[in-house]
């Protein structure tokens, strides 16, 4: 007799009927959506999986051997509760799936071939031939197959020929099948081939008490006859195709049982969270205590050579998950480890819970990680979580440039970085300490006429119902972040402010991207005493200088200079000329220590100077060969420039237009601002976050001392780690605690638990907490 060979599939696979006590029959319908539940009697009818969006068209559906899931396909593989929720519904594509003797393993069909997966849709065994139109298992482990039309059975190793037909299903004690031939259905004992006619109809399914055969008989009704014969009688008026019975266990299946193979990623009294991996693959698995009930949650899969995947933490708590998914760009380096929220009810991921996230982005911002992980997590009623992030990167990564720094006297300065932070100073060239740091997001600008009066201005930052810009005041500078007052905010993307100047602390001018000056005669009245006026159309204005209250120069990107004599007289009284005569280029940053001298620079490496700045054609260029950034007149007899790679362009005769001395500072690092209270003080500002002061300005690259305010508090040579506390709510997401320190360790927060909605942790063993909502 001719032997059909399949190979070794699983150590011990089994298919329906499985023996157990007879529970409800599951009908692929005649017609219409889902699947019909019925009982033996005609009973308790209902329609479940009706969402083609969800299930498809369903086809054979098969129960599992523990009678808890329903397995089917539709058009693609599904694995549903009585209920029709989902415990898979995204395991994919392929053909007559059924279940193995193990409730957390299938086989299935696809490419001529029968593969087995567990019910998280990862590939256990090889691939093996098959050549067949449907496959099912025995409860002692045989296989069934429809080949040629023909049933063929036994072991998966070594299959014989039963009889002609097709539609096998299994008696649950394994010796028989009923299969369908020719319009009648007949039992066939396994081991003699002996056979005998039972009844007409196709699609059998046996009991799980071996005592009767369900089928589908005239009219497509579904019918119940005896497994030794006799009459059949009709299961209420239902119609189907296809029938499988439910077997229900003597025994309850254990609540929640590892799946073999899979490895637990977080356990609780609510629930459990585990991982089943093979080469390039692994999917997650939630199930909640109080229903028993595995639920898939995610698929992580890598792509070859490019990228790889994986979980760094996991909790349970209170019906939900939480998974700290990291992923690791192997081609360009890139990293990050983002947290998301699954509720263990459903399987759902909760868009609008988790996000907690740490990246490293070499690609993007040229930094080098070392490190850039979540290591804890924690999650709570509602979906609530909190994430323990760490990242290690070089000393200077976490620093941010020093865009604008004003120095009103020796005895105060203030900067601002690209983060939203401030910095202030009553002993500019004291060193790091020196300097103290606080928060107002968004500025890009400072001045201060005085050392009771600075103003800053913001670029457009994201406000409720659309974006603004601010103009900030502060009549105590080193007041902290409470001593700076939000006054005159101006709507839109296309309204942000680009500078700002103040003649004295009764004259203040800012400047927008879209030809727009604001001021006012008193900067710290609020937000009514600053007014608005076009003066350029809808060109930038980067640069604004005030040597005076009756003069202000403003610069645009077209090569215009716009000055006026009256700032606050409104649009008609500021005048637009050409600041080189026929040239579309002209000063950009701009500085003018009096009426009869301004400085400035252009988008290349031309210094232009004017003794006469409202004239049109009255701007000379000078070329310097460098690319200058910034630049601050202290007085008629001294200019200062700064650019990249540490750049200082120094001149004491700026009216004469050349007699620039270059000097390089700061250790090569490219310099964005500077600012000077006199001729003897001076204050640069870096790319990574130093100020670069010197007490004699024209003394030469030695006379400037770097001070690292803005960045880590780790020295040159030494990496450094930032730890945080971040925490997600109902009310947004928040950062709780965050400390830097030399080294990679990563012990000084610990300990988070969360308890109830309060969440704990520990800052160098001091007890935090917090109550989330």
């Amino acid at each position: 007799m001719l032997a059909l060979v399949l190979g070794a599939i699983l150590a011990s696979p089994a298919w329906a009927a499985f023996p157990g006590r007879d529970g409800l029959l599951a009908v692929q319908p005649v017609s219409g959506p889902g699947i019909v539940l019925v009982n033996a009697h005609g009973g308790a009818e209902r329609r479940i999986c009706t969402s083609t969006a969800q299930c498809g068209t369903p086809r054979t559906p098969r129960w599992s051997p523990n009678g808890r899931v329903i397995l089917f396909d539709g058009a693609t593989i599904h694995l549903i509760y009585p209920d029709g929720s989902c415990l898979d519904c995204t395991i994919g594509g392929g053909g007559t799936p059924a279940f193995t003797g193990n409730p957390t393993l299938i086989t299935l069909q696809t490419g001529g071939k029968l593969v087995e997966d567990g019910i998280d849709g990862i590939r256990k065994a090889p691939t093996v031939v098959g050549n067949f139109s449907d496959a099912v298992w025995s409860s002692r482990g045989q296989l069934a197959v429809v080949r040629g039309g023909s049933v063929w059975a036994g072991s998966p190793q070594h299959l014989r020929r039963v009889a002609a037909g097709g539609a096998p299903s299994w008696a649950p004690s394994g010796a028989q099948l009923a299969i369908g031939r020719g319009g009648s259905i007949f039992v066939v004992a396994a081991g003699s081939h002996a056979s005998k006619r039972l009844i007409g109809g196709g699609a059998p399914a046996w009991s799980p008490d071996g005592k009767s055969i369900a089928f589908i008989g005239a009219g497509r009704h579904l019918m119940i006859v005896s497994a030794s014969g006799g009459a059949a009688h009709r299961v209420g008026n239902v119609q189907g195709v296809n029938v499988d019975w439910q077997p229900v266990p003597k025994k309850a299946p254990a609540a929640c049982a590892v799946p073999p193979g899979s490895k637990v990623l977080a356990s609780s009294s609510s629930g459990v969270v585990t991982s089943d991996s093979r080469t390039g693959s692994s999917a997650i698995m939630g199930c909640l205590r109080s229903d028993g009930r595995e639920r898939f949650l995610e698929r992580l899969t890598d792509q070859s050579g490019l990228s790889s995947s994986g979980v760094s933490a996991a909790a349970v708590g209170d019906g939900y998950a939480a998974l700290a998914n990291g992923t690791d760009d192997l081609h360009y380096g890139n990293y990050s480890d983002t947290v998301e929220v699954f509720d263990l009810n459903t399987g759902a991921d909760v868009p609008s819970m988790g996000g907690e996230d740490v990246a490293c982005t070499p690609q993007i911002s040229a930094e080098t990680c070392t490190t850039a992980d979540i290591d804890q997590v924690v999650v709570g009623s509602g979906g609530v979580s909190a994430a323990h992030l760490i990242s290690t990167v070089p000393a200077g990564t976490n620093s941010s440039p020093l865009d604008s720094i004003s120095c009103p006297s020796a005895s105060l300065c203030v900067a601002v970085d690209s983060a939203g932070h401030l910095f202030t100073s009553t002993d500019p060239t004291g060193g790091a300490s020196a300097w103290t740091k606080t928060s107002v997001p968004g500025l890009i600008a400072v001045t201060c006429p005085s050392v009771s009066l600075c103003v800053g201005v913001t670029q457009a930052i994201p406000a409720l119902g659309g974006t603004v810009s601010v103009i900030y005041t502060s009549t105590d500078p080193t007041g902290g972040a409470s001593a700076w007052n939000a006054g005159y905010t101006a709507n839109g993307v296309n309204s942000a402010f680009s500078n700002v100047a103040c003649a004295s602390v009764s004259l203040c001018v800012a400047t927008s991207d879209s030809g727009d000056v604001v001021t006012s005669t008193n900067p710290a009245g609020g937000a009514t005493a600053w007014t608005a006026a076009n003066v350029d159309g809808t060109a930038e204005l980067p640069g604004i200088s005030c040597p005076s209250v009756s003069l202000c120069v403003a610069t645009d990107e077209n090569g215009n200079v716009i000055t006026s004599a009256n700032p606050s007289g409104g649009a008609s009284a500021w005048q637009s000329v050409n600041a080189v005569t026929g040239a579309a280029v002209g000063p950009q940053s701009l500085s003018c220590p009096s009426s009869t001298l301004c400085v400035g620079l252009g988008p290349y490496d031309d210094v232009f100077t004017s003794v006469n700045p409202t004239a049109a054609g009255s701007w000379t260029p000078t070329a310097t060969g460098l690319a200058l950034n910034a630049i601050a007149c202290p007085s008629t007899s001294l200019c200062l420039a700064v650019g990249g790679e540490g750049a200082l362009d120094v001149s004491t005769d700026p009216a004469a237009s050349s007699g620039w001395i270059p000097y390089q500072i700061d250790n090569n690092n490219d310099l964005h601002s500077i600012a000077c209270a006199s001729i003897t003080l001076c204050v640069a500002g870096d790319a990574v976050g130093n100020v670069v002061s010197s007490s004699s300005p024209t003394g030469g690259a030695t006379a400037w001392t770097p001070a690292l305010i803005d960045g880590d508090p780790c020295s040159a040579e030494t990496a450094c780690t930032t730890e945080q506390i971040v925490a997600k709510d109902s009310s947004g997401l928040h950062v709780l605690d965050t400390v830097s320190t030399p080294g990679t360790s990563s012990d000084v927060l610990t300990g988070l638990t969360l308890s109830g909605d309060t969440l704990h942790w520990k800052h160098a063993g001091s007890p935090e907490s917090a109550t989330l909502h």
